[in-house]
């Protein structure tokens, strides 16, 4: 509601110029072997993941950069990666839903790309992730081998979708009728503390099943990248301001959902701001305009999202 001596007057607006989109494709990705618990394959056109004919299991890692690629303090509407089937089990595949889960710490990408055998990958080098290591060669292991839950990922899923054969891809995290809160969760927090983007881990939830293993385009795959699809709205500032006879008025965007507390300080920097008006989160984009009384004394304003 406004502070005292000052009015808010709102007026719903198109919400186009307000909102981004973006396409972003990994900048690391990498698969962890349960066959060759000591290789790496970080160079190979594709990422291995769910388990071969002889249930031997594979997980695929991929880390995108947010925060290089959308505004500071955006809010992220949408969020669906696009993954594409590039082999699947000569011998016949079993269809299975593949989980994606937020990782909780860092990993190496490496560089191995093996000609022969290109499943089983090459020899690890220093800091390369493998089966046994987000590290290689170093004393940094994980939980147990292959990445455990609550240690080494959060448990909970963070997009899920059901694959079949290459003939159907690509396909869509999450699948289009579940609820995308938790990966667009992950990204938010990714853009708000760069510090934790660690990316995600792939599983197949049916790893326990022989012939589950597909193989996904990765970011070194010219024709078949995973691509990260993201759409945000930027953050509030203050647009327009003037004088109106004795008064001052000031004009931002509102976007959907979100609350906002328009504040006044009588020096900047400021010891402490205070507030003027509060403005509850509109249910479209909205434009607002806060009209203060002309007072003696000079003012600085601004307007904080929370």
């Amino acid at each position: 509601m406004p502070g005292i001596g000052c009015l808010i007057l709102a007026i719903a607006v198109a919400p186009r110029a307000y909102c981004g989109s973006v396409v972003v494709t990994p900048v690391a990705d990498t698969m962890l072997i349960e066959a060759a618990p000591a290789n790496n394959a970080g160079g190979l056109y594709w990422v291995n993941a769910g388990s071969n004919g002889a249930g031997k299991r594979n997980r695929g890692l991929f880390k995108f950069d947010i925060a290089g690629n959308i505004p500071p303090q955006a809010h992220i509407s949408s969020a669906s990666l696009s993954l594409v089937v590039t082999g699947i089990p000569g011998d016949g595949y079993a269809v299975a839903y593949f989980d994606l889960h937020r990782v909780l710490r860092d990993w190496g990408e490496g560089d191995k790309n093996p000609s022969n055998a290109p499943g089983q990958g090459l020899s690890a080098t220093t800091n390369e992730a493998t089966w046994l290591s987000p590290f290689a060669l170093t004393t940094n292991l994980w939980f147990i081998p292959g990445a455990a839950a609550t240690n080494d990922f959060a448990p909970t899923i963070s997009a899920s979708q059901i694959v079949y054969d290459d003939i159907q891809s690509p396909y869509t995290f999450p699948d289009p009728s579940a609820d995308p809160t938790p990966m667009i969760a992950d990204i938010q927090m990714w853009l708000d503390n760069p510090a934790t983007n660690f990316g995600w881990i792939f599983i197949c939830e049916s790893e326990d099943v022989p012939s589950t293993a597909r193989r996904f385009g990765s970011r070194e795959d010219p024709n078949f990248p995973p691509q990260l699809t993201i759409q945000y709205l930027v953050p509030a500032h203050i647009d327009q301001a003037q004088r109106v006879g004795n008064q001052f008025n000031l004009s931002f965007t509102a976007l959907p959902g979100q609350n906002y507390a328009v504040q006044i300080s009588d020096a900047v920097p400021a010891s402490s701001w205070q507030p003027l008006a509060n403005v509850a989160a509109p249910p479209v984009v909205t434009r607002i305009l806060v009209v203060d009384p002309i007072t003696p004394t000079q003012r600085f304003y601004r307007v904080m999202a929370y």
